[in-house]
């Protein structure tokens, strides 16, 4: 199964080849981080200054914060009760009609 690759710059998803290098020019490579839009290689660049990551681990990252490599990484929700109310109920805790 190959590897769909999500852009920083626009988040639209690109299909590179499996090498990475492309047959028509090989002295250029994909990129894991960014399509090949000029304002796209200039986010990336930018997002790599700024995080201190690599393209690749970027790249990674996007993949699955948009679901397409591994598990959504959702945030921590923390509920607590609001203070003089009712504690929420559990999932299929509360009552009904029928009991």
């Amino acid at each position: 199964m190959r590897t769909i690759y999500l852009c920083i710059g626009c988040a639209a998803t690109y299909l590179p080849p499996e090498s990475m290098t492309y047959p028509s020019h090989p002295t250029l490579t994909a990129s894991p981080a960014h399509c090949g839009r000029p304002e796209c290689a200039a986010a990336a660049r930018e997002a790599v200054a700024m995080s201190g990551l690599t393209e690749a681990k970027l790249g990674e990252i996007a993949r699955r914060a948009a679901g397409l490599d591994g598990d959504v990484r959702m945030p921590r929700i923390d509920r607590r009760a609001a203070r003089g109310r009712r504690a929420a109920a559990a999932p299929g805790g509360g009552r009904g009609k029928l009991r």
